[in-house]
């Protein structure tokens, strides 16, 4: 494991937090966008597992991690201090993959966090990111998005910003006006398991090749615990922590990974 030292550990809103680690900028260039780095978030037993996150962003000697707290975890995260240490493991599983059509990206909630250094990277921006959230306050990072000058339809459950709804209603909105055209898309999408549930009956309506960044337990992160398997639809498994964290749709076996 390799030590990093917290630049800094900021709220964005809501429950989610912004965490810069300063790190070798040789070592910040191997990480390409949609992998992703795991984290020791404390030295003693609990928890036990060090956590995955994806890399958000990078600034220089900077690698930026995106989080939400959900659990005792980043409850434990978020209370670590500018100038303490973290170890961390990566870069982990394999990047985005390169897509060369005209596509669009679908986040919900802390799915939004991968897309930042894809932007930062690419050279084939999405047409546009369609970002959803339950309020307001937890729409975080808009300026950062915005100034690739990439379209950011965002949406919000209660109303509150953008406009209301789900994030995959207001996606499909879009589908149904582009019509013939839909087919000819990518989608990448990254979000909580209701809303992946959701791009897959869009994707096989408007006959879409999707790309999906799955979540699953995830212990070693190098594929020797075999604990983090996706079930594939030729039979046989795929492994997140290395074949992944992104698949193509039609190769998963959705059934046996959601049930």
């Amino acid at each position: 494991m390799l030590k990093a030292k917290v630049a800094f550990n900021q709220k964005e809103g809501g429950e989610y937090y912004l965490l810069g680690l300063k790190l070798d900028k040789n070592f910040i260039k191997s990480f390409l966008p949609g992998q992703f780095l795991k984290i020791r978030i404390s030295l003693n037993f609990d928890p036990l597992i060090p956590r995955p996150f994806t890399i958000h962003a990078v600034e220089k000697d900077k690698l930026l991690v995106l989080y939400r707290v959900v659990g005792k975890g980043t409850q434990l995260l978020s209370k670590i201090l500018p100038g303490e240490e973290l170890e961390i493991i990566g870069p982990l599983g394999k990047p985005f993959p390169e897509i060369k059509e005209p596509y669009l990206i679908c986040a919900g909630g802390a799915g939004i966090a991968g897309f930042g250094y894809l932007l930062q990277k690419t050279n084939n921006f999405p047409l546009k990111i369609f970002y959803g959230a339950k309020t307001k306050e937890e729409l975080v990072r808009l300026f950062f998005y915005e100034k690739f000058g990439v379209p950011l339809i965002l949406v919000t459950e209660d109303g509150s910003y953008g406009k209301k709804g789900l994030v995959t209603q207001v996606l499909e909105e879009e589908l149904n006006n582009k019509k013939s055209k839909a087919s000819s898309l990518v989608l990448l999408a990254c979000g909580p398991p209701l809303m992946l549930k959701s791009i897959l009956e869009i994707a096989k309506k408007h006959q879409l090749k999707t790309f999906l960044v799955l979540e699953t337990f995830l212990a070693c992160g190098t594929g020797f615990c075999k604990g983090c398997v996706i079930p594939l639809k030729k039979g046989g498994y795929s492994y997140l922590c290395v074949d992944g964290p992104t698949f193509l749709a039609d190769e998963v076996d959705f059934e046996k990974f959601f049930s």
